[in-house]
């Protein structure tokens, strides 16, 4: 049973986190997995309240779940586990495991190759708008209007822009950057180059620009231009909106979360977080507004979707080790 429960974590380890921290700590206890939140991979600046940590966390239970499925078991919540007493773990939920007598969660099949696209998609073709238009569903609005998505683009990068302009947001999105493959944690976190589809070129120049020649480009104007990303906005498939009720615990949104992007994939479509238009008050409204949400949802993640260009080379994945993620005898 060991090798099942270390299974499950590994194929946990591989759900989204925002900027690649990887928060869940996972414990084997008899029959039962305790998830813990590791603290030291908290963002106090771009996440102060936690809840892009707590989304995170709910979509490594998620992973869970599915892991658990594909090997005829279930998680059933038991509550909080018990405190550990270290003081940087924080205890978040306890699961038994058990047999499930069904079938796999179908979407399980696309957990190992759901990955963040952040290089230009092909040119989108009527199929790529018809496969991105029928993942319209209660919790995902599907923009593709080609007007939408150039205010899209242009209010992605007016958000982040707003955002990059505090000096401390930079300096700790830069610290989850690994833009050389000398980084030490190049393939274990954070936000490496090729994960950012920079080459060599680009990254060394976007350690520059984002780090100590900010405020001189900004001064001038330059700087939104280098930082924009928005225009891969206009020219993908569709802004897929995943909305939630306001009142919903984070740990259950990033549950429903992981689930959406893997209906992406699933549609042969890849997918990429914009998350300004969801962090920015202003912008997450305006994104409302497109999609009609009443106030009683909350925007929580836009993603840019399309087709992934033919003969796509495959990208390694940054994912810490199972022995950094399973507690052993804590």
């Amino acid at each position: 049973m060991t090798c099942v429960f270390e299974a499950i974590v590994a194929e946990a380890a591989l759900a989204p986190s925002v900027h690649n921290v990887q928060p869940a700590r996972w414990r084997v206890v008899g029959d039962h997995l305790d998830l813990h939140e590791d603290n030291t991979r908290r963002l106090p600046v771009g996440d102060p309240q936690g809840r892009d940590t707590a989304i995170s966390l709910g979509a490594a239970i998620e992973g869970a779940s599915l892991a658990a499925a594909r090997r005829g078991l279930r998680l059933v919540a038991q509550g909080p586990p018990p405190a550990l007493g270290v003081a940087h773990l924080r205890a978040i939920a306890r699961f038994a495991v058990q047999p499930a007598g069904c079938d796999p969660d179908p979407l399980a099949q696309w957990v190992h190759q759901r990955r963040s696209w952040r290089a230009a998609f092909a040119p989108a073709t009527s199929a790529d708008h018809a496969a991105a238009t029928a993942l319209g569903a209660s919790d995902l609005a599907i923009l593709s209007d080609r007007a939408v998505l150039a205010q899209a683009a242009r209010l992605a990068d007016t958000a982040s822009h707003a955002f990059l302009r505090n000096q401390a947001y930079r300096a700790e999105l830069v610290s989850w950057m690994r833009l050389s493959r000398r980084h030490p944690r190049w393939g274990l976190d954070g936000l490496n180059a090729e994960a950012l589809a920079m080459s060599g070129l680009a990254a060394a120049g976007a350690g520059v620009v984002l780090g100590p020649a900010f405020v001189a480009l900004d001064a001038v104007g330059l700087a939104r231009p280098l930082v924009g990303e928005g225009t891969r906005i206009a020219d993908s498939a569709a802004l897929a909106v995943f909305h939630r009720p306001v009142a919903e615990p984070a740990l259950d949104s990033g549950r429903h979360f992981y689930r959406a992007w893997l209906r992406i994939e699933a549609a042969g479509l890849g997918a990429h977080v914009y998350a300004a238009l969801a962090d920015d008050p202003k912008a997450a409204a305006i994104v409302a507004r497109w999609c009609g949400l009443g106030p009683g949802q909350r925007v929580i993640s836009c993603l840019r979707i399309g087709r992934r260009p033919a003969r796509t080379p495959a990208l390694s994945r940054a994912r810490l080790p199972l022995d950094a993620v399973l507690l052993r005898g804590a």
